[in-house]
């Protein structure tokens, strides 16, 4: 993680009169304005959501919020070089400035990360993969809106789990992270659509390298070092739990019953289609200058995570209380807050998606407080301390020197410690994804901190400058628990040629192994779906 320039020594790079967006300089640095990466930002978020919209809906609703968002898009686009009070940043302070070579060796970063993943499945996948191959196969080989009948399924087992030998369901799931590759799909077979998840996905991942490095105004290889590797302190009770062997242990990072975190590589491996954009999203907000389109962008999320969006919610008040989000009139300020842009692209995000969503119910009945799922209930405080002690006061005590005035951080940090006293699933996703939001902007905020301490000025001059240096690579270190674990797995899995499970569903259409009939019936499917607001006035 060596350091290098910080961004804004590099303004004298700047040196062309022309009035032109982008432009490489004599240097080997490339200048990209700021408007244009926001540009990019939203296309990338907002394509799935129009093809969604163009495929999904009828074509008169379809076709009305696409030119809707776009229209929406342009504006937040042509707003966002902003300030609070309405002035227009310098051109000075609001380009990106990005060493060549930083280009190129996040972009092969991005495409090593998505491959090693397993997005489009070219090496040994982990646990979640069936789900996710399938959801490609059927978007590529089904009609949209996808509906299954039962009377294609083959699997006895299958047929006898969902008690039903006909009748329809309708796919219920957030999958518009995949509607562009299967757009390529339908074009021209599954290969190809599996090469364009590949690509797509890689453009996010590099998209997220960039905006951390703009966010904390440094190119730094720590940047795209933590947006893999970020994670709680696992090791500790997995050490614990090595020695003792104690019940409450599930998986690597469920040592806590109800609760869990969940590392960034493990997003990547599993959830990709959730975390890639989260992660953009977030540090889209945290570039921002005005609040005047956090609305739309903050919005979308709920299309990709909607869990996500628990999470975020309340850190976008943190957002709202920032610094440069205050223009110091409080009239304008709510002004600021309440746009069109920000009113009607959450009014119809939710409409459309929530209404979607909604119609498989059956996929939250496991829900409640999380200590009413002891069978202790006093022993959830304990648990809970525990899990906060692991995940959040590590990474919090590094950073409340340097973070401990700025509302976002707070606003984070407070988040993360309520997520885990409620429960939703088995497995608790309300926790897992709800926590995104929050864990990625300590995500990026110690990656600067961290490639902060390579600055010649900020070299350990004192015995205790050198402790505190020390302790923080050591908790970095610690935290690639979790993905060097995954990532032997994968590796090994791939080198000996051991078969993955990728491809154990197939198709939720003609499910191949039982094992995973009933997660899809509850998850994936939507009964009724007839009766459902979202199929009878909206979808085609």
């Amino acid at each position: 993680m060596r350091e290098v320039k910080d961004l804004d020594s590099e303004k004298k790079v700047r040196k062309n009169k022309k009035n032109t967006r982008d432009h490489v300089s004599s240097k080997g640095t490339v200048t990209i304005s700021y408007r244009v990466f926001f540009l990019l930002c939203l296309i990338f978020l907002m394509l799935p959501v129009l093809i969604f919209c163009l495929g999904y809906l009828r074509p008169q609703i379809g076709i009305a919020l696409a030119v809707a968002f776009s229209g929406m898009t342009a504006i937040s686009v042509m707003e966002c070089i902003k300030t609070s009070d309405g002035t227009e940043l310098e051109k000075s302070t609001r380009d990106i400035l990005i060493p060549v070579k930083y280009l190129i060796i996040f972009a092969v970063a991005a495409v090593a990360v998505s491959l090693i993943t397993g997005v489009g499945e070219y090496v040994y996948t982990l646990q979640d993969h069936p789900y996710r191959r399938a959801i490609l196969n059927d978007l590529v080989n089904y009609k949209w809106p996808v509906i299954y009948n039962y009377d294609t399924q083959t699997n006895p087992e299958v047929i006898k789990i969902f008690g039903l030998v006909s009748g329809e369901r309708a796919f219920s799931y957030y999958f518009v992270y995949w509607l562009p590759a299967a757009v390529i799909g339908k074009l021209l077979g599954i290969g190809a659509a599996n090469i364009a998840l590949l690509i797509w996905n890689s453009t996010g991942v590099f998209l997220g390298f960039i905006a951390m490095c703009a966010v904390n105004k440094r190119f730094s290889y720590a940047m795209p070092f933590l947006y893999v590797f970020f994670a709680g302190l696992d090791v500790i009770p997995n050490i614990v739990y090595l020695f003792t062997g104690y019940d409450a242990w599930l998986w690597l990072e469920g040592y806590v019953p109800g609760m869990a975190f969940v590392a960034n590589f493990t997003e990547l491996c599993n959830v990709f289609n959730q975390m890639v954009p989260c992660f953009l999203i977030v540090a889209v907000l945290m570039m921002s200058n005005n609040m005047r389109s956090a609305g739309l962008t903050g919005g979308l999320l709920f299309a990709y995570s909607p869990w996500a969006v628990f999470g975020l919610l309340p850190i976008i008040i943190g957002f709202m209380l920032r610094k440069q989000m205050r223009s110091g009139n409080v009239k304008k300020d709510v002004l600021n807050v309440l746009t069109p842009v920000n009113i009607v692209s959450a009014i119809l995000l939710l409409v459309v998606f929530g209404s979607y969503y909604m119609s498989n119910s059956g996929a939250v009945s496991f829900r409640g407080f999380t200590w009413t799922f002891y069978e202790k209930p006093v022993m959830f405080i304990p648990s809970w301390f525990l899990f906060i002690a692991v995940e959040i006061v590590p990474v919090t005590a590094v950073l409340f020197n340097k973070h401990k005035k700025d509302p976002v951080f707070i606003a984070s940090a407070v988040t993360l410690c309520m997520l885990p006293l409620y429960r939703v699933s088995e497995m608790n996703d309300f926790s897992m994804r709800g926590s995104m939001p929050g864990l990625f902007i300590f995500c990026i905020m110690l990656s600067g901190y961290v490639s902060s301490l390579f600055l010649p000025e900020n070299a350990p001059k004192t015995g205790k400058d050198w402790k505190k240096s020390a302790a923080v690579m050591l908790m970095v270190i610690l935290m690639m628990f979790p993905a060097a674990v995954n990532l032997f797995v994968i590796a090994g899995s791939t080198l000996t040629g051991e078969k993955s499970n990728k491809d154990n569903i197939g198709s939720f259409g003609n499910i191949r192994d039982a094992y995973y009939a009933k997660t899809v019936e509850e998850q994936f499917f939507a009964p009724d779906y007839r009766n459902k607001f979202f199929y009878k006035y909206l979808s085609r």
